[in-house]
This record gives C-alpha cells, sequence and structure tokens, in this order.
C-alpha cells in the first residue's frame, strides 16, 4: 500500500494544527511543512483490507512523521478507493505531540478516542480529551470538536458524568523595560 503515508499526511496535518493558536487553513502551508516528509507507522499487528479500503493497527501503535508523534492502541485507517476518509486512534489514553517552530513550543494532547473525518474536515478527541500548547493555553473535557473549515472548536461537558470543560489561559509575559 504505497499510498498510505500521502493518506496519513492529511490526518497529521489536521490533527497536529488543532490546538495551535493560528489554525492554519488548508491552502496556507506553514514554512516549516512537515506533511511532506516521510510517515513510520509501528505496530504489533497490521490487517489490511484493500477491497473494505480499511486498514487496522494495533498493539503499541506508534505514528512518526518529522517531530509529531501519535501513538495509540489501536489506529484504524477507512480508505475506500485508495483516498483516506477516516483515521480513528483509540488508547488508554491515545496521545500525539508536535513541536511548533514557528512558536518554538511543543504542543500535545490526549483523549480515548481520536477521530479525524477527512470529508467533513473534523477532528473528534473523545474521553478525557485534552490539548496543551506548551507554557501556554490548555483545553480539557469529555469532547473536544475542531472544524478545520471553519476554524472552530467546541467543547463539551458531560452533566450525567457531572463533567464540565476546563479552559486556562497564560497571559503572555511582557517584555521587560528598563528603568528610568
Amino acid at each position: 500500500m504505497q499510498k498510505q503515508p500521502t493518506l496519513l499526511s492529511y490526518f497529521f496535518a489536521a490533527l497536529l494544527y488543532l490546538p495551535a493558536a493560528n489554525v492554519l487553513s488548508a491552502d496556507s502551508q506553514p514554512e516549516n511543512d512537515e506533511s511532506t516528509l516521510p510517515v513510520e507507522v509501528t505496530a504489533d499487528k497490521l490487517v489490511s483490507q484493500e477491497q473494505k479500503g480499511e486498514s487496522v493497527y494495533t498493539g503499541n501503535v506508534i505514528i512518526t512523521q518529522g517531530t509529531t508523534v501519535i501513538k495509540g492502541d489501536k489506529v484504524t485507517l477507512h480508505h475506500p478507493e485508495r483516498k483516506l476518509a477516516k483515521a480513528i486512534v483509540i488508547g488508554q489514553p491515545a496521545t500525539f505531540k508536535r513541536f511548533l517552530p514557528e512558536e518554538q513550543k511543543w504542543v500535545n494532547g490526549h483523549a480515548d478516542q481520536i477521530t479525524y473525518d477527512t470529508e467533513q474536515k473534523t477532528v473528534l478527541l473523545e474521553g478525557d480529551a485534552y490539548v496543551n500548547q506548551e507554557g501556554q493555553n490548555s483545553i480539557s473535557g469529555p469532547k473536544i470538536y475542531y472544524d478545520l473549515t471553519k476554524k472552530t472548536l467546541s467543547a463539551y461537558g458531560d452533566r450525567d458524568e457531572k463533567q464540565r470543560v476546563k479552559v486556562i489561559f497564560k497571559p503572555e509575559d511582557e517584555p521587560q523595560k528598563d528603568a528610568p
């Protein structure tokens, strides 16, 4: 399956730019774009059903592309006609991290399940969802939903489980001024 690294790069682009303060649109690429770098997937097992358009990686799955690392217990890629439609990462928790060179900071996060829908251009983190920008802002809750096209983020609590959304904003450090 020669095309899978290309398909995975769409997943990475969406997932990795999710928490950045300046989320990128599909037609603007960062100066240090990692989407053209090779993608390495390691797992204990791979079952690929080309006719069904599904590949399932299980057992300590690690996906690496440049500074990006995604880990999960199970990764399912839905790719009818060799085009990625949906990627689902499941773990206890599923995690991701990426270095943002333009900000010189790491972005990391986790959830029980991370789903990227390429057709809808959305990312959904479910179950103990958390996204953190190193030394800056973070958001957590039962569900975090990001629409890449509209550049909108929604976070949802769960009344039944008495779980709420939590956002932490850290003020930017002001530059030191010389005393008169």
